[in-house]
């Protein structure tokens, strides 16, 4: 099974990615190879740890704008829903949402690096 059969299982709109890059597969399948490194410089954890709301905030916003244009919508309705409560002054309820979405982000950063 091919990488994007297998997001499409975790949940990706692969569909409308496709659409966003012109039915072009491999132009989408080399801006994903690109995700990995985008999650490792764009850490939230531990800002929230640290108390830097700010900073986490302002990498879950990156993030959700990179799943976002990549159509991985698990991710993309966390990292939303986690902005607005970083914005709402909510941090212990976004570390809650947070720790879930750690382990999509995980299941999502392996299929990708299982087809490096």
């Amino acid at each position: 099974m091919g990488l994007i059969e297998e997001l499409k299982l975790l949940g990706a709109d692969t569909e409308d990615a496709l659409a966003r890059f012109m039915n072009n597969s491999s132009l989408y399948e080399r801006m994903l190879m690109k995700l990995p490194k985008v999650v490792e410089d764009a850490p939230v954890m531990p800002y929230v740890e640290s108390g830097d709301l700010e900073a986490a905030l302002s990498n879950a916003h990156t993030l959700k704008g990179v799943v976002g244009n990549l159509s991985l919508t698990p991710l993309y309705n966390n990292y939303t829903e986690m902005v607005d409560l970083f914005r709402d002054n909510k941090p212990e309820k976004a570390k809650e949402l947070l720790e879930k979405t750690v382990e999509i982000q995980r299941e999502f950063m392996d299929c990708i690096k299982k087809h490096m």
